[in-house]
């Protein structure tokens, strides 16, 4: 691009070529009102607040959408614009119910601001307010269609943000309303819940339940952090007020990759949580939970690991921080000696470990995975017994963005059903458990094709082919050989490929899968360096950091006389369950009530996501820092003293 120079308001100023002139005048600092433009977002001129006067122009022109020029003379303010403004908004105010008094997002309103700037104090046009529908349908969002301004913010953040194409106008003229799929209630619809429609809406036509009336952005403070509920690492904004949750948002909405947000980023950490644990509980003679010091606690803690450190076992959550996994590590290994420790989601990783050492021989770690980013450039992706748009929603959005916006071709293998359906190019239904014999399938078609380097997938897996047919294949998975053939085409003649799958696929302890999927990469050439187009979609927000460190070794007593649990704000599973019960004396530390601290002997209280800070490793390595956005109740001891104190009463 090349610098381009204008004349706006009189004075000079710079740009750059393709900029708008609404482009050019925001960098310099220029004030053009707004309501249908917003930053990121296509340009479509609906709302005609932009106005400005262009010389040799026979009329005003909109300058979100108009392209600056080399030696443009732009005028943006004059009493014929300013005019034609406040038509315009009295013009919106009549046509819908925009009374602010009754509105949640008075104080926070685009509309409302316009309102004030213009001082609109009367309308001079007969208000037509048609009393249309309100959808309160969906488990996070209302839509006011009373309160819409039709400016299609919405729509287009939902398809050019969120990839989810799930919203459009309906109808016609006065009629005419945003609408989910064929007019269905947003509950119902394909919409994903993502809120990007919400965060994009310039008035209170779209909001979220969990934040209405509790305060405007003027009333918060706000906080830059990350999300602690999945492995992806998106940034939010956190909003607070007197120490309580308010609203969660994203940073950078339209521009970064990560900066949608899903349901459990923007909604999910605003729900109501169960009871706080806020004293430590020991059990008593009588078997009742009992409240009791901090100190006492932690000498009956300490006594029980001294007297059973041969037979102690721990577990602890990767959903926590690098310095509490750190000071956790300390205590296990070097306080009481033991190396029966494990993540929570720790089967999964030391599956996916033996894979990569077996594909590369020298033990090479997550590093061999790329970047999530590398998503949205593919052009073939293949999706294995994964389902991202469930665990995590963002990569499901990346997906979504490279089918819809690059063309990409999506392949899913999943025995069950379609994850991604109406944008799958193909979808694989294996026999369960037969997913390594498809993806040897795919290899060996490509081989035989001429399609890929063998010399590049590792002796053992050339080795297994060697024996292997596509009957086999087609036997095993119960998938025609045409369909295979279809699918191998398809990625192998990708420039760009992309797998993705999800540790959950490997309860059956299947090494050969990794192995399978590694090759499968490099055999087709989907490499950068020395990370292949593979991506494991990680369970929790620092699966990834927990198992680096060394966290996810493993338990091998099958009846630990002591488990240490540090769970904190984390929640159990079934099977998590049924193994606290099959342990003779359990510690659990934890921020909320819960099954597993009816079962204890000891509770320890702990932080919150909210309350804590430190550093978490996403799924594709990028390192990034939790900042505590609420103070945590008072005299309440952090997770790290906590484990200082029993590592000191030990030694």
């Amino acid at each position: 691009m090349s610098e381009i120079t204008l004349t706006v308001n009189g004075k000079q100023v710079k740009g750059q070529t393709g900029d708008t002139i609404l482009e050019v005048c925001k960098a310099n600092g220029i004030e053009i009102p707004t309501l249908c433009h917003m930053d990121g977002l296509s340009e479509v001129g609906s709302c005609r607040m932009c106005m400005v006067e262009v010389e040799k122009q026979r009329r005003a022109v909109p300058a979100c959408n108009f392209p600056a020029q080399d030696g443009l003379v732009v005028t943006t303010h004059t009493e014929a614009l300013e005019k034609h403004r406040r038509q315009i908004l009295e013009l919106i105010f009549t046509e819908h119910n925009h009374f602010c008094m009754f509105c949640e997002a008075s104080g926070d309103c685009e509309l409302q601001q316009l309102a004030y700037k213009y001082q609109m104090d009367n309308v001079r046009y007969a208000y037509n307010c048609p009393n249309l529908s309100v959808d309160t349908l969906s488990q996070y969002l209302v839509i006011d269609h009373n309160r819409c301004i039709l400016c299609g913010r919405c729509i287009r953040a939902c398809s050019e943000i969120a990839a989810a194409h799930a919203i459009d106008f309906s109808q016609r003229g006065w009629q005419t309303k945003v609408t989910a799929d064929l007019e269905q209630p947003l509950g119902e619809s394909s919409c994903q819940e993502c809120g990007a429609c919400a965060q994009a809406c310039p008035t209170g036509a779209i909001f979220s339940k969990l934040s209405i009336y509790k305060g405007t952005h003027d009333d918060c403070e706000i906080t830059t952090t990350i999300c602690p509920n999945c492995s992806v690492g998106c940034e939010l904004n956190v909003m607070t007020r007197d120490n309580n949750l308010v609203k969660i948002e994203s940073p950078d909405l339209a521009s970064d990759p990560r900066g949608t947000l899903c349901h459990m980023g923007r909604f999910d950490l605003l729900k109501p949580t169960p009871s706080r644990l806020t004293s430590p509980l020991v059990r008593d003679e009588d078997g009742e939970l009992k409240e009791v010091s901090l100190d006492e606690a932690i000498k009956v803690i300490a006594d029980r690991l001294q007297a059973t450190k041969a037979n102690a076992a721990f577990l602890v959550s990767s959903r926590l921080p690098q310095d509490l996994l750190t000071d956790f590590s300390e205590l296990v290994v070097s306080k009481v000696g033991s190396s029966n420790v494990d993540t929570l989601d720790g089967d999964g990783y030391r599956i996916i470990s033996q894979g990569v050492s077996r594909f590369t021989g020298n033990g090479t770690g997550l590093g061999i995975e790329c970047g999530a980013e590398e998503i949205i450039g593919a052009e073939a992706i293949l999706v294995i017994g994964a389902d991202p748009q469930l665990t995590n929603p963002v990569i499901g959005s990346m997906i979504r963005h490279a089918v819809s916006d690059n063309g990409a071709q999506l392949l899913v293998v999943n025995p069950n059903h379609d994850v991604f359906p109406l944008r799958s190019r193909s979808w694989l239904r294996p026999i369960s458990g037969s997913e390594t014999a498809l993806l040897m399938g795919l290899a060996k078609i490509i081989i035989d094709q001429g399609w890929g380097d063998a010399a590049k997938t590792s002796a053992e897996f050339r080795e297994s082919l060697k024996e292997f047919t596509l009957a086999e294949a087609t036997r095993a998975t119960g998938i025609a050989q045409e369909s295979l053939e279809r699918a191998a085409a398809i990625y192998a003649h990708a420039e760009r490929g992309v797998i993705v799958y999800d540790p959950q696929l490997l309860t059956t302890n299947d090494v050969g899968l990794i192995l399978a999927i590694m090759n499968l990469a490099s055999l087709t050439g989907n490499a950068k360096g020395k990370q292949l187009g593979v991506i494991s979609l990680k369970p929790a927000a620092n699966s990834r950091g927990a198992w680096e460190a060394g966290l996810a070794k493993g338990i091998d007593v099958n009846r630990p006389e002591v488990l240490y649990l540090l769970l904190s704000d984390d929640t159990e599973s079934e099977v998590l369950l049924r193994r606290l019960r099959n342990t003779a004396f359990l510690i659990v530390q934890a921020s909320y009530d819960s099954p597993a601290i009816h079962m204890a002997d000891v509770v320890l209280p702990s932080l919150t996501w909210a309350e804590r800070g430190g550093q978490y490793v996403s799924l594709d390595g990028h390192t990034q820092e939790l900042k505590p956005v609420l103070q945590p109740p008072a005299g309440l001891a952090s997770d790290n003293e906590i484990l200082q104190k029993v590592s000191q009463k030990l030694g």
